[in-house]
């Protein structure tokens, strides 16, 4: 069993500690003591440990049922939810059954809410890139609307560019898939272009370009014009941060880390690019959820939350999904218990589908932990 790049220092010291006991080496003390047996030594040094990340091959733990901290089973956990949002589920379930009329309302009602109108525009988007049946439909309508039509169907192709090019990492993607990613990007690049000139106040399309800033490569000055057109328009915009970081994150953690300091420190509600940001160099920096920075910017989540603007707003549920992740990482899983009572059921969303088929499972383990961690 290998050693994984350690953050419980102390367990590992008592590992090394026992294995001097026994007169054994390191590596002859792991391959001589039973997954039981080093699991119960992590337990005893720190219940809250996953001993999975600590050891290569043991089982994910700790084995806490969460059912009587008020969680549901993991049976029962979704990671296919539409939206949080229930006008954004019934438009989205609406169009996938080609009804264009309630996605038309929902975006011609939220005009100028900017954050409504980006996570419509997002979810709707998705329907886009599996069928444009309905799109069409709502295009051939006629019914004026066409600036919303724009916004989703330059959203929609960069979707579609994404789905074709699949999942995989880039030596596990064929030339096949590279080829039809590289085809439909500039498609996506003129279908956002077209929509910041039928609605030219409209920051979403601005967000669509700067989604596409990774994938198309732009250089820096290029990014550079169209984040100011977007900040311009909404300077505190939660996707276009969220996408920016994403850019930024090309140029290694340090530079998507000082951009998610300088989002966070201009209002609480961009707090969550720290953890973001946390997340994405936690393997190169194993102590990253030990900065000052972090923590604050965990307090600032917390905060967040705790008002009706946060905790009651279009992006509430992806805070709380970044602020559990981000605390149970940085050792302070008791905090994340309530927000995941209050998540329950849904395991979707960022950052749990970058585990793909294993979300569940990693949303689950992170779900004991905060449990465990009540009980230290």
């Amino acid at each position: 069993m290998a050693l994984l790049l350690g953050k419980k220092t102390k367990v590992l010291m008592a590992m090394r500690k026992e294995a001097k006991h026994r007169g054994l080496s390191w590596k002859a003390y792991l391959e001589s003591t039973n997954a039981e047996e080093l699991i119960a030594l992590c337990q005893q040094i720190d219940p809250t440990i996953d001993p999975a990340e600590l050891i290569e091959g043991l089982p994910s733990e700790p084995p806490v049922d969460v059912t009587k901290w008020g969680l549901p089973p993991r049976h029962a956990l979704r990671t296919d939810l539409i939206s949080p949002v229930p006008v954004i589920t019934t438009a989205v379930t609406a169009a996938r059954a080609g009804d264009w009329r309630p996605a038309a309302h929902l975006l011609n009602r939220s005009y100028g809410d900017w954050a409504m109108r980006a996570a419509a525009v997002h979810a709707l988007a998705e329907t886009v890139a599996d069928d444009r049946t309905w799109v069409e439909s709502w295009r051939a309508a006629g019914t004026g609307d066409d600036r919303h039509i724009a916004a989703v169907d330059a959203q929609g192709l960069l979707w579609l560019a994404w789905k074709l090019r699949g999942d995989n990492n880039h030596e596990n993607t064929s030339a096949q898939q590279s080829e039809a990613f590289l085809q439909v990007l500039p498609q996506a690049e003129g279908a956002a272009w077209k929509a910041t000139e039928l609605a030219p106040d409209d920051p979403t399309p601005w967000t669509t370009l700067i989604t596409l800033a990774m994938g198309l490569e732009f250089d820096n000055a290029k990014f550079a014009a169209i984040w100011r057109e977007l900040l311009v328009r909404d300077p505190l915009h939660r996707s276009g941060h969220e996408f920016a970081g994403q850019y930024w994150s090309g140029y290694g953690e340090g530079r998507m880390l000082s951009f998610a300091f300088q989002a966070a420190a201009a209002s609480p509600s961009l707090a969550f690019l720290v953890v973001q940001a946390a997340a994405e160099g936690e393997d190169e920096n194993e102590n990253v959820w030990k900065m000052a920075e972090v923590h604050r910017a965990l307090d600032a989540m917390l905060h967040w939350l705790g008002t009706p603007q946060g905790g009651g707003g279009v992006d509430a549920s992806a805070d709380r999904r970044w602020a559990v992740y981000g605390l149970v990482s940085a050792g302070r899983g008791a905090e994340a218990l309530p927000l995941f009572q209050q998540l329950g059921i849904d395991a979707s969303g960022t950052p749990w589908h970058y585990w793909g088929d294993a979300a569940i499972a990693n949303f689950d383990r992170f779900r004991r932990r905060a449990c465990a961690a009540t009980l230290a």
